[in-house]
């Protein structure tokens, strides 16, 4: 295989009941599989990760310019 080649890997995951609801719940109103919720999730995370190495914080802002802290 080519080094620069993506490689695909397959996890399996086991979630209790109500996290099960709740990934089903969330991809239905995203309208998108639960496959792509959770590496939406992952890539979350990073963001989150890399903001906390840069000493940053992430934020939440409404229309009104109303700003609140996000603490993952």
């Amino acid at each position: 295989m080519a080094e620069n080649k993506k490689e695909i890997k397959t996890y399996t995951i086991r979630f209790p009941p109500e996290s099960t609801k709740a990934l089903k719940e969330m991809s239905e109103e995203e309208g998108i599989t639960n496959a792509e919720l959770i590496r939406r999730a992952i890539n979350f995370y990073q963001v989150k990760i890399e903001a906390k190495k840069k000493n940053k914080k992430i934020v939440l802002e409404t229309e009104d310019g109303t700003r609140e802290w996000v603490v993952v």
